[in-house]
């Protein structure tokens, strides 16, 4: 192997490699612009705009400036690239050749049962935007995370509806789409501080909001493990355009996982599920190129070396 191809690193006293993953993620933006959408956007398909618009939804010396479609994405780019800095938990891609699309990846932030777990969305500005908000579709692993995240893509938040009815619900504190004061960037961070906050229980049902502090807990644990469930389900196939952003983003945060995963194990003694999760993330972080041993015990460590093993036997 060519010894260029590579870098060495040192962190916490542990040798590593960093590859082409690593480099790649590291020029990761947290807002850029793509040519074309990947072929698994959802609304890759759907009914473009109508042929005098169509020029308007392209940057560039065609565009149409008096176009208020036009004019209102070019401002909601602008307006993510300002909000969203290279070390946002949100990641932004837009598309040259479709300015109505959009992929976004929400990252849960720590503290909350989604910690570190990655969420994909498609978006869709619809022609009458912003009259009308966005269409938005969520890349739903085989879990159920959130009861505002459904497995059939809708994402239940009232800022996506016209209702006006949705601006008294739970005290005033959720708006419904507002034409000339909402945007996309309100839209994402509704996202994950409405929906992947510390508190998912407030989302059910309002019986359960008022129960007790134990059954709180254990909702939020079943969270957790579900979520973890999902980062393996993220690690075996990831959307597209995003493969390398997903690997280098579990490479990097594989020990703080592991270590907030460690706090749970001891709130929820003897748990055998939580042990056989864990093991499992240490085992597909160790296979996506991060070093997790110092996680395990020896007998664990020994069995991490031998299915290894088996695994390079079975390839040649």
């Amino acid at each position: 192997m060519d010894a260029t191809e590579y870098e060495e690193t040192y962190v916490e006293g542990i040798e590593e490699i960093e590859d082409d993953v690593d480099r790649r993620f590291k020029r990761f933006k947290s807002f850029r612009v793509l040519q074309y959408p990947p072929h698994d956007h959802q609304f890759r398909h759907k009914q473009r705009l109508c042929s005098w618009m169509l020029s308007a939804t392209r940057f560039g010396e065609h565009a149409n400036p008096r176009s208020s479609f036009s004019e209102k994405i070019k401002k909601d780019w602008e307006t993510l690239a300002a909000v969203f800095s290279d070390h946002s938990s949100i990641f932004v891609t837009t598309y040259e050749s479709r300015i109505d699309l959009m992929r976004v990846c929400i990252a849960g932030l720590e503290g909350t049962p989604y910690c570190y777990g990655l969420f994909f969305f498609d978006i869709f500005f619809p022609p009458e935007y912003p009259a009308k908000p966005p269409e938005i579709f969520y890349h739903a692993p085989d879990f159920d995370l959130s009861p505002c995240l459904h497995q059939d893509g809708r994402v239940s938040l009232n800022l996506l509806s016209l209702n006006q009815w949705y601006r008294f619900r739970f005290g005033g504190k959720q708006q419904s789409w507002n034409p000339e004061r909402s945007d996309i960037s309100r839209v994402l961070l509704s996202i994950q501080h409405l929906i992947l906050n510390d508190k998912p229980y407030l989302n059910e049902s309002i019986s359960f909001v008022y129960s007790s502090k134990e059954r709180s807990s254990k909702y939020n644990n079943e969270v957790f493990m579900s979520s973890c469930e999902a980062m393996l389900a993220m690690l075996r196939f990831s959307p597209g355009d995003c493969g390398d952003f997903v690997l280098g983003h579990f490479r990097k945060r594989a020990h703080r996982i592991l270590l907030i995963y460690k706090d749970q194990m001891l709130k929820h003694k003897g748990d055998n599920g939580m042990k056989q999760l864990f093991f499992k993330l240490v085992k597909a972080f160790e296979s996506n190129g991060a070093y997790c041993q110092h996680h395990c015990s020896k007998t664990e460590v020994e069995q991490l070396k031998r299915e290894r093993l088996n695994t390079e036997e079975c390839s040649e």
